[in-house]
């Protein structure tokens, strides 16, 4: 027989990477010519980082991994450097969402915040280290900005569109085991 929780994340993992797959698709759309002196929010993290907190049996660690380092591959960042960086903060902030439950939006958002800059702190640290080219740094700080401003437009969009709402204190899946 067929477990409709079972079928249910595999369905939220399919609509994680339909996403996934649109949002490249768009950073990859050849809209203009000439460099761009702002920088768009880096949307995949925001998606990874909503769905991490609110459910975390949606986006499993390999999933994750699979869809950052094909990111990083397709928009030609260093191969497996920020992919590594989003996997252990999503992981941080996996082992912290039982706290994080019980406190307010803007508190998660602090941290959500938190995580998305010692990201592109650690990643321009180690872009030093290894002497790659990098970014200027006013556009890596326009999209830290615009990643920490558009979270919670995704997480509403998450719960109020996708339905990916947060596990409710207690709750256990059709097995008995807790969520």
């Amino acid at each position: 027989m067929i477990d409709p929780v079972t079928t249910n994340n595999w369905f939220y993992r399919a609509i994680y990477l339909l996403i996934a797959t649109v949002v490249l698709f768009l950073y990859l759309l050849p809209l203009q010519t000439t460099p761009s002196s702002w920088a768009a929010p880096n949307i995949l993290i925001c998606v990874t980082f909503a769905w991490v907190l609110r459910r975390p049996d949606y986006v499993p660690v390999t999933l994750i991994a699979l869809v950052m380092i094909v990111a990083d591959f397709l928009l030609m960042r260093p191969p497996g450097l920020l992919a590594g960086l989003v996997v252990f903060a999503s992981e941080v902030l996996r082992s912290r969402r039982h706290s994080l439950r019980e406190i307010p939006f803007v508190l998660e958002w602090a941290m959500v915040s938190a995580s998305i800059l010692m990201i592109a702190l650690v990643a321009r640290f180690i872009q030093v280290i290894v002497i790659l080219d990098r970014p200027s740094f006013t556009l890596v700080f326009l999209e830290l900005l615009a990643t920490i401003a558009l979270y919670p437009i995704v997480v509403a969009i998450s719960r109020f569109v996708l339905g990916v709402r947060a596990v409710a204190h207690g709750e256990v899946d059709r097995a008995g085991h807790h969520i």
